[in-house]
């Protein structure tokens, strides 16, 4: 029989650490985390991930997606997780997983800046010509 998990405060189950965990469960997770650790486990992550990609593109403008990758890039550069990021900025881990994965469309300047500042960055914002104005497109 699968022990249930306790609730949190606010309903949801949470994550067993490791000492609730039974012996059979604590082996699992140990083979599971191991399994992860292996070159041919990362190679196929990689390939995985990158045929999610293909499959399905970022949205939004290519601008944005490089700003966000760049804020990624510099994070990850740090040797900073997400949990740190949340720490320095209140905001939510999973947010700032979708802001560096560009699933987050259309993100607020805030929440850009926020997490720039964090990093020790400042956006910047530059405007250049374009050879026409495309009016079908605004």
């Amino acid at each position: 029989m699968r022990r249930q998990t306790p609730p949190n405060s606010d309903g949801r189950r949470r994550r067993l650490s490791d000492v609730e965990l039974t012996p059979e469960q604590r082996a699992t997770v140990a083979a599971r985390r191991a399994e992860r650790q292996t070159p041919q486990y990362q190679d196929e992550l990689a390939r995985d991930i990158e045929a999610n990609r293909q499959e399905y593109p970022p949205v939004g403008a290519p601008e944005l997606i490089e700003a966000l990758a760049g804020l990624r890039r510099e994070r990850e550069r740090q040797g900073l997780s997400l949990t740190d990021m949340a720490e320095r900025t209140g905001i939510d881990r999973a947010t700032i997983s979708k802001l560096g994965t560009g699933k987050i469309a259309n993100p607020t300047i805030g929440i850009l800046r926020t997490y720039a500042k964090a990093l020790g960055r400042r956006l910047a914002w530059t405007l250049e010509v374009v050879a026409k104005p495309d009016m079908a497109s605004q």
